[in-house]
């Protein structure tokens, strides 16, 4: 049995989150909208009829979606109070399994860009303020495609005393946008020992 039905033998209690049946798994990577290497990931959730049986409603979340938006995902009724963290919504059925889902979220698959590729957005920067974020499966964020949010590169003024000409900051990200200036990682100078920082930072998602 995929795990105990606590919320009908033992009263209102619900499970917390688990891993992904490989039923469902392999559902949600037959949808086009969903990254199937960002499936291995993700966690669900579950709720049995008070009648029991081996049918439930389950949804499937990201972890690291839910830590960027400062969300404990306790059970089944968390992402009732919170459904923008839903990713898919179904019934599952232990006994046969038989899976029927509906994606409500897309995850799209994002492509993972180059040193140059890299340093030739950041050197495109003119404007002072003006910035360039790229996702992140390393530093000190969360959420996004690859699961540590982002960096924001900012391009600064020059002219002040002191002042280096790239700032680079973490950012939670939120429906695939960095959410905001976050933590201050470094200055540089120098746009390829950036692009050299990031292009490390940017590898597939292990988290």
């Amino acid at each position: 049995m995929f795990w105990k039905k606590k919320n009908s033998e033992q009263g209102s209690k619900l499970p917390g989150p688990r891993d992904i049946p490989d039923a469902v798994r392999k559902c949600l990577q037959s949808h086009k909208e969903i990254d199937p290497d960002s499936v291995q990931f993700y966690r669900c959730t579950v709720k049995y009829s008070e009648n029991g049986g081996k049918v439930c409603d389950i949804r499937i979340f990201d972890p690291a979606d839910a830590e960027a938006r400062n969300v404990k995902v306790k059970d089944y009724d968390t992402l009732t109070e919170n459904p923008n963290i839903i990713i898919a919504d179904g019934k599952y059925d232990e006994s046969t399994k038989k899976v029927n889902m509906t994606i409500l979220k897309a995850t799209p698959k994002v492509s993972l860009l180059t040193m140059p590729e890299i340093c030739e957005q950041i050197e495109g920067l003119k404007e002072p303020g003006s910035s360039i974020f790229f996702y992140m499966s390393a530093g000190p964020a969360s959420g996004g495609p690859l699961g540590r949010g982002a960096c924001i590169i900012k391009l600064n003024d020059v002219s002040e005393k002191k002042q280096k000409k790239y700032t680079i900051y973490g950012s939670n990200v939120i429906d695939m946008k960095p959410d905001k200036e976050g933590l201050k990682i470094y200055d540089s100078d120098k746009a390829k020992d950036v692009a050299k920082w990031v292009a490390e930072s940017q590898k597939p998602r292990f988290v």
